[in-house]
């Protein structure tokens, strides 16, 4: 069974090996057991303007993640989030349809060989 709780600064640093953070952001972990299992979080990039990222296990893609979602773009949203961009890997199934579920749209930027979808206020 997961375990999905807000993450800190140690979680960030513990999944993308060592980096840290400088800019506000919130995320959360994703964990099974003892494992840091995934992760996804919004960091702040500019002004009113923050990035979305989501790693989960391909086994661990469920429903109930999405509240979690939810619950992290609306804690950026009252932050004063004016645009957040992510990318799609459409080689996951059902991520455009997430995507589109979540107010996103794709854009003609691409970032690392994957289009840049952005929600807008």
């Amino acid at each position: 069974m997961a375990d999905i709780r807000p993450a800190d600064d140690i979680d960030f640093a513990r999944f993308y090996g060592g980096v840290q953070v400088t800019s506000r952001w919130v995320g959360r972990a994703l964990w099974r057991r003892r494992l840091l299992a995934g992760f996804g979080c919004v960091i702040e990039t500019g002004e009113g303007e923050w990035m979305a990222f989501l790693e989960v296990p391909a086994a661990m893609r469920k429903p109930f993640i999405f509240r979690h979602i939810l619950q992290v773009l609306a804690e950026v949203k009252a932050s004063g989030a004016r645009v957040i961009k992510a990318t799609c890997d459409t080689a996951i199934p059902r991520a455009e349809a997430l995507m589109l579920k979540l107010g996103f749209r794709p854009t003609d930027e691409i970032l690392d060989g994957k289009v840049v979808w952005q929600w807008v206020s």
